[in-house]
């Protein structure tokens, strides 16, 4: 299709805007990839400083910061809040697959009774799994008698798995099935992580005493990854277009000066660690750096050459040839070679023959020669 066109006129042709399109529309990709992982970054970066702020903010009074059962806010995550009744142990329910510095157990997520007489549920922390996995080493049970109890604020988890409550077990917190389980009046859109009190003998580890903090810098590598598959897809599509100008250009004399120039200036760097290992190993380097793609580098002020085009000629000789040009070898410092005449004979051992009776016959012609010059004419005359 480019086949006959010069200078940049294979641009316009049809297959290089369906290329330069694709390149758009991966930019484009890649650009709205970007925009996204920088979306990410800003709102974990916004998320780090409402944890950090929320865990340094007052504690507030519970029915303060949830006047009603369902009321709740994400700016409320972690947010401290206190309340005072006691723990119901009849309703503790362990959270399975909950990890805590690499090891897997259960958050244990009981029940506390305000004096308002409404239900809360609270997570009073983790203990580990028994060996299976399957249930948690042990149940500890809340204390009784009246608590004020300070816990911060989480909201209610999207269901996980199958859900529903299986001997005690749940898969998320998931309050939307929690409350009719629990069938009271509960908080439907909150719950809590414990801050105090705390117990040793409860045997459970602590959730979070640290504001969490979510990760922002992989966001923005991340975009900056997709904007040079920007840069680098439309490098692409240069190189090819400079590629595809240069073979179509190749009879030009001034394209072929410029490539003399580019293999002059190829020629004077320094050698990569590539060219020095090949040197190392094959003992040199590659005649392609002080040559370019039609041969050797154009001096300057010479004529330009014509670019390597035409249909090539074929090296193999014909039969006939063969047998019209028998193959001569020289002999070798150890012997004569044999070599094989147009019949295919040992022409080598003929003519070797040849010359070893040429050599015997010597002496009987010079004996003869003498013989002819001390002979009277007569004797002459007659051997003639």
């Amino acid at each position: 299709m480019t086949e006959g066109l010069t200078g940049w006129q294979f641009l316009r042709t049809g297959r290089w805007i369906a290329y330069f399109a694709a390149a758009v529309v991966f930019a484009l990709i890649c650009g709205g990839l970007a925009l996204w992982q920088y979306d990410r970054g800003r709102q974990a970066s916004a998320d780090n400083h409402l944890y950090s702020a929320n865990f340094a903010a007052e504690t507030v009074p519970l029915t303060t910061a949830l006047p009603t059962l369902t009321s709740y806010s994400p700016n409320q995550v972690w947010r401290a809040v206190s309340m005072r009744g006691h723990w119901d142990a009849g309703h503790q329910y362990y959270l399975r697959n909950s990890v805590r510095s690499g090891e897997t157990g259960f958050d244990v997520i009981t029940a506390f009774r305000l004096e308002s007489g409404a239900m809360f549920l609270v997570d009073r922390g983790w203990v580990a799994a028994s060996g299976s996995g399957a249930e948690p080493v042990s149940r500890p049970q809340p204390p009784t008698g009246a608590v004020d109890l300070v816990a911060r604020l989480q909201a209610s988890q999207a269901k996980r798995g199958e859900g529903g409550v299986n001997a005690n077990q749940i898969e998320s917190v998931d309050l939307s099935e929690l409350a009719p389980v629990v069938g009271e009046r509960v908080y439907s859109a909150a719950w809590g992580v414990i801050v105090s009190p705390r117990s040793s003998a409860e045997e459970l580890a602590r959730i979070q005493a640290t504001p969490p903090a979510e990760g922002v810098g992989y966001h923005y590598s991340y975009m900056i990854q997709w904007l040079m598959f920007v840069l680098i897809g439309f490098f692409v599509l240069w190189r090819a277009a400079v590629r595809e100008f240069r073979r179509l250009n190749a009879d030009d004399p001034e394209e072929q000066r410029r490539e003399a120039e580019r293999v002059r200036k190829r020629a004077r760097k320094a050698f990569t660690d590539e060219e020095i290992e090949d040197e190392s190993l094959d003992g040199y380097v590659s005649l392609s750096r002080w040559m370019g793609p039609a041969g050797p580098a154009i001096e300057p002020g010479a004529a330009p050459k014509p670019a390597l085009t035409g249909t090539p000629i074929p090296f193999d000789a014909s039969d006939e040839d063969d047998q019209q040009k028998p193959i001569e070898e020289h002999p070798s410092q150890h012997g004569h070679v044999l070599v094989l005449g147009a019949s295919g004979s040992r022409a080598g051992e003929d003519e070797h023959a040849e010359t070893d009776s040429r050599a015997t016959d010597a002496p009987e012609s010079a004996e003869s020669a003498a013989t002819s010059q001390n002979a009277g004419p007569d004797e002459a005359d007659e051997r003639r």
